[in-house]
């Protein structure tokens, strides 16, 4: 008789206070307990320049009033640029305006930014550089009305003259953040978040990591990503924390600011750890490391060992979502080798079940569905999608993640794979339809199908299986030009098969298990 083992739901701990105030609010209380505290600190020539808490605030009340001589309360502004001191102070900018931060993938194509101006109808277009230095002003002004696109690398020039007087009364409920995030469909979803939702996001991920105002964090995630405006910025805001900003990821840098800031705590997926591992000043910059956070990718046990038995550092996996900044984590003080092997238990104010995917019952402890979440941080909504909000989150308010996973009777989630499509490159996110979408734009492509490579440096990567149409030829070079006209960088084909026809399911499917099987 098989005996009845008790169901994977979890249910939520309340015992950490959440925060009722807004991102602007917040960040106005920090400065006032933290005044000459370090907020931000930056490469500048071979040394760092930083901004305390007070200059922090000051420059982003500067901000608030020279946006709202330009939109209005309720705006929305897109920022596109590489990770940069002004992106930070738009952010915080916008959430004492009253206004919602859209922020734009710096790798994106025209054509993506299109679609998430009509989407989000900007009043203001914030333009930076991208990683590799190149201005994206003349692309903005062409994809925006020229008079709404103002440089974000002179903002501190824009607001200089500015006086910062009274501003919006700002509530916790009001839209904050649209976080943009690839669907299974192919165009870009805007994962709604208000002020309370991206700072409770915010604080329950440094209160599970046990960070204070001691602490200085180096983690070159993007700022358009939810990792990077959420859980870094804001969330070593919540604490008084110091994030040391930078622009993208060079291993020789990172090291480099390490020593310098005296880092306590880094991040960053796997293979940039690696990275860090292999410069000669590591051992020397670790001195003050506490901790080092990861995910994206699953972590290597060897490489948890090493960190844990050489340098005497805790390693730390969150998981969350675009559609839910914070849903579990590995602890300190846990067996460290826990994060080789699972993504840790809920954190605060999170349900979390394992369902069936197919009839949503829940199941047993240990077998594995799809994880399902509930809580104050999962996102509104999808913005302006009100089918593809209806599809994620239930009539319960149970977000479908698509993950599949096990929860084991102590609460631990161990991820199993992806109920949805999901190539993870890096620790980006790749869904195969918007690769798939893209390449059928070109006249000689018939049927295409996507699927993920492995890749030793970067976990993942894509790989794209093509039939042409009769008589048409075209080779994997005009391919991936043309997808690389259209897509951001790493979405694009590296590998490439070109085959007569697919293997089909009996409902006229791709098998794409057979597909991923020629590469």
């Amino acid at each position: 008789m098989t005996q009845n083992l008790p169901l994977a739901h979890r249910l939520p701990d309340t015992s950490v206070p959440l925060l009722d105030t807004t991102v602007g609010e917040s960040l106005r209380l920090t400065a006032a307990r933290f005044p000459e505290r370090r907020a931000l600190v930056w490469p500048a020539g071979e040394g760092i320049a930083a901004m305390t808490y007070a200059e922090l605030l000051a420059q982003a009340e500067r901000t608030a009033a020279w946006l709202l001589e330009h939109a209005v309360s309720g705006d929305r502004v897109a920022i596109w640029s590489c990770n940069s001191v002004e992106w930070i102070l738009v952010e915080y900018g916008c959430a004492l305006a009253g206004m919602t931060v859209a922020s734009w993938n710096p790798a994106w194509t025209d054509f993506e930014c299109a679609h998430a101006r009509d989407l989000t109808a900007p009043a203001l277009l914030l333009a930076g550089s991208d990683t590799r230095g190149v201005s994206l002003q003349e692309r903005g002004t062409a994809i925006m009305r020229a008079h709404l696109v103002h440089p974000l690398d002179d903002l501190l020039d824009l607001v200089a003259s500015v006086e910062a007087g009274a501003l919006p009364d700002v509530m916790p409920a009001d839209l904050f953040l649209i976080q943009f995030t690839s669907g299974t469909t192919g165009k870009a979803k805007g994962a709604a978040m208000s002020h309370r939702t991206a700072l409770n996001g915010a604080w329950l991920r440094v209160v599970a990591a046990q960070a204070d105002e001691s602490d200085v964090w180096i983690n070159p995630v993007p700022l358009n990503h939810m990792g990077g405006a959420v859980s870094l910025v804001i969330g070593c805001m919540t604490v008084g924390a110091c994030y040391v900003v930078m622009t993208r990821f060079d291993p020789a840098q990172f090291v480099r600011l390490m020593g310098q800031c005296g880092a306590t705590r880094i991040g960053g997926v796997p293979t940039m750890i690696y990275a860090l591992l292999e410069q000669p000043e590591w051992a020397e910059a670790a001195r003050d490391l506490r901790a080092v956070g990861s995910g994206g990718a699953q972590v290597p046990r060897p490489l948890i060992e090493r960190l844990m038995q050489d340098y005497g550092v805790t390693v730390l996996v969150a998981f969350a979502q675009s559609e839910c900044p914070m849903i579990s984590a590995t602890l300190p003080g846990e067996d460290p080798l826990l994060a080789a092997e699972t993504v840790g238990r809920p954190v605060s104010h999170t349900e979390v079940k394992i369902c069936d995917p197919q009839t949503g019952a829940t199941l047993q402890v240990d077998e594995v569905g799809e994880i399902r979440v509930r809580g104050p941080v999962v996102m509104d909504g999808y913005f302006r999608m009100a089918e593809a909000t209806a599809a994620t989150i239930d009539a319960d308010g149970f977000l479908h993640t698509g993950d599949l996973a096990s929860l084991d009777a102590e609460g631990y989630i161990r991820i199993h794979g992806r109920a949805r499509d999901v190539i993870i490159r890096g620790g980006e996110n790749i869904y195969p339809a918007e690769v798939e979408d893209c390449l059928l734009t070109h006249p000689a492509v018939h049927a295409v199908a996507v699927v993920a490579v492995p890749d030793e440096r970067w976990g993942q990567v894509v790989g794209a299986a093509v039939q042409l149409c009769e008589g048409a030829s075209a080779t994997a070079e005009h391919l991936e030009a043309h997808t690389a006209e259209r897509i951001a960088h790493f979405k694009v084909p590296r590998r490439w098969q070109f085959v007569e026809s697919f293997p089909l399911t009996a409902s006229g499917k791709i098998r794409k298990v057979e597909v991923e099987g020629l590469f």
